[in-house]
C-alpha cells in the first residue's frame, strides 16, 4: 500500500473497501498476530530519485514512491542541504523543490509509517551558473567630433539568475572613439572622423560574460540651412499655415496666429541625422510663447519642442517657468511631458529680447540648450526614439484665445549630417492643434496605451 500525508499527525488508516465485522476482526487479528511474530518492519522504496539540473527560479514536483509491509499510512518529510541553494517542501503526497540560487544541495525525503520506522531517499539538485543575457540592442552610435553620448548598459543586459553584473567598454580605434564606464554607464565621445565599434561586456559574479558589438560612426558636422530673414524672399523657403500669418521686418521673422486659440506655424523640410538646430528667437508680447520645433522620423514620437516665455502658474505641476521641453504623440495627438522638461534658466530673455535656443539630437541622445547651458537631456536611444530629423518649424504658441501676437525669430541654422529625406515618413506640423499647454505625462501615455494593450489583447483572447 502506498499512501502519503502532508505531516506527521497521528496515522490514518486507509479503508478502501468494506467486509463484514467479522472478516474484519480475522484479518487485524491475523495481522497483528504476523507482527508480533515478525516485529515492525520499515517503510521500502519502490522507485529511485534521480539527480537533477535546474535553473535558478526553476520549480520541481514529484511525488516519491514509499510501500508500507504493515499497510500503515505513510507520512513524508523533507530536507534540503542548504535551503539558499534549492527548498524544499511537503505538498499534498508529494514533493515541490525550487531552485533559488547556483550551486549544488542534496535533497533527502523521508517516509514514516504509524511505528515511527522510517526509510529515505536521496538525490543531488545542482544549479547551473548561467552568463548574463542579452537584452535588446545597443543603437549605432553617430557622433559629431567632439560630440559626446552616454549608454545606460544596464538597459541592455539582464542575468537570468539574479546576479549583479559588472560591466567593461573598449573602442576599436580609441583615435576616432573613446568609451568609458562609470558605474553602469557607457561614456562615449568622438575624437576623429571615421568609423569605429564599441564592445560593452557584462560580468556575472562567477565571471561569466556575454557582449555587444555596436558600430560607431564619428562625422564632422557641415552647414546644411542658415535663414537669416534678411529680406521677404527669406519666406520661399517656408511653408506658411492656413491658421498663420509671417511676414519679415527690420531683418526678423514674425510668426502670428491668426485663428484664436489656434498655432502660427511656418516650416520648412531639411532631413539631417545627427543633427543640430539653433534659432535666435524670442516673444514680443507676453500672450505667446516662441517656439521651435523639429520633426522626427518616428512611427510614434513624431516631434520634439522647445518653447520660451515666462509662464506662471498656468500649469500645476509646471509653477512658474520660462521653458518647457515637449514631445509629440501621433497616437494620443497630444503634446506631452515629464518631469525634469521644464523650469527656470538665467539666460531666457524678457518679453522683446532675445533668447538663443538650441537642439543637438548625436550619439542617441537629444539636449536642449538655452545659450551654452544645457537645461534639458533626453536618452533617444533608451526610449527607442528617433533622431532623423525631418522638418523645422517656428511657431507662435498663443496663452489662450488671442491671436496676431508674435514670435519673432532673427535667424535658424542647422547644422549636421545631411540625410535622405524621400527615406523618412516623419510627421509633418499640424498647425490645428489647439495652442494650450499639454496636460498628459509621458507616463501617463504610456500607463494608459499599455493598458490598451492589455484590454485589446484580453479581448482577443476571448473571441477566439
Amino acid at each position: 500500500l502506498v499512501m502519503t500525508l502532508a505531516s506527521p499527525s497521528l496515522p490514518h488508516y486507509s479503508d478502501r473497501r468494506r467486509s463484514s465485522p467479522v472478516a474484519t476482526s480475522l484479518v487485524l487479528a491475523a495481522t497483528a498476530l504476523l507482527a508480533a511474530c515478525e516485529g515492525s518492519r520499515p517503510p521500502v522504496a519502490c522507485a529511485t530519485l534521480d539527480d537533477r539540473t535546474m535553473h535558478v527560479n526553476q520549480d520541481h514536483y514529484f511525488e516519491p514512491c514509499f510501500e508500507d509491509p504493515e499497510m500503515g499510512t505513510i507520512w513524508l518529510h523533507v530536507e534540503s542541504s542548504n535551503e539558499e541553494i534549492v527548498t524544499a517542501e511537503v505538498v499534498g503526497y508529494g514533493v515541490a523543490i525550487r531552485a533559488v540560487s547556483v550551486g549544488s544541495a542534496t535533497i533527502t525525503v523521508t517516509a514514516f509509517d504509524p511505528d515511527h520506522e522510517s526509510a529515505s531517499l536521496s538525490f543531488v539538485v545542482q544549479v547551473p551558473n548561467r552568463p548574463p543575457w542579452r537584452r535588446g540592442r545597443i543603437p549605432d552610435v553617430n557622433l559629431f567630433l567632439g560630440g559626446y553620448a552616454n549608454r545606460l548598459a544596464s538597459w541592455y543586459f539582464t542575468d537570468p539568475d539574479g546576479h549583479m553584473l559588472t560591466y567593461s567598454a573598449t573602442s576599436s580605434d580609441n583615435a576616432v572613439l573613446t568609451a568609458a564606464m562609470f558605474g553602469d554607464t557607457v561614456v562615449l565621445r568622438g575624437r576623429g572622423e571615421g568609423s569605429a565599434t564599441l564592445t560593452v561586456t557584462a560580468t556575472d559574479l562567477l565571471g561569466d560574460t556575454v557582449s555587444q558589438v555596436t558600430p560607431a560612426t564619428v562625422s564632422i558636422p557641415v552647414d546644411i540651412f542658415r535663414d537669416d530673414f534678411e529680406t521677404e524672399a527669406s519666406l520661399s523657403d517656408w511653408e506658411i499655415s492656413t491658421n498663420s500669418d509671417a511676414v519679415i521686418a527690420e531683418g526678423k521673422l514674425r510668426i502670428y496666429n491668426t485663428v484664436a486659440g489656434l498655432l502660427g506655424w511656418a516650416e520648412t523640410e531639411v532631413a539631417a541625422s545627427p543633427w543640430e538646430a539653433s534659432a535666435l528667437m524670442g516673444n514680443a508680447t507676453d500672450s505667446v510663447y516662441v517656439t521651435l520645433v523639429a520633426g522626427i522620423d518616428h512611427s510614434r514620437i513624431t516631434a520634439y519642442l522647445v518653447q520660451v516665455g515666462l509662464d506662471q502658474d498656468t500649469f500645476t505641476d509646471f509653477g512658474q517657468t520660462n521653458f518647457r521641453f515637449f514631445v509629440f504623440d501621433a497616437v494620443r495627438r497630444e503634446w506631452i511631458y515629464t518631469d525634469d522638461w521644464y523650469g527656470m534658466a538665467d539666460l531666457v530673455a524678457d518679453v522683446g529680447d532675445l533668447t538663443r535656443v538650441t537642439l543637438v539630437a548625436q550619439g542617441g541622445e537629444l539636449t536642449v540648450r538655452v545659450g551654452p547651458v544645457e537645461v534639458v537631456r533626453v536618452d533617444l536611444a533608451g526610449r527607442g526614439w528617433s533622431e532623423q530629423l525631418t522638418y523645422l518649424a517656428l511657431v507662435s504658441w498663443p496663452k489662450c484665445c488671442d491671436t496676431g501676437h508674435a514670435g519673432v525669430v532673427d535667424w535658424l541654422k542647422l547644422r549636421g549630417i545631411p540625410a535622405d529625406a524621400a527615406s523618412m515618413d516623419g510627421f509633418r506640423g499640424d498647425p490645428g492643434i489647439p495652442g494650450r499647454l499639454p496636460q498628459i505625462r509621458l507616463e501617463d501615455a504610456i500607463r494608459f496605451e499599455r493598458a490598451n494593450e492589455l484590454t485589446d489583447s484580453a479581448a482577443g483572447r476571448a473571441g477566439r
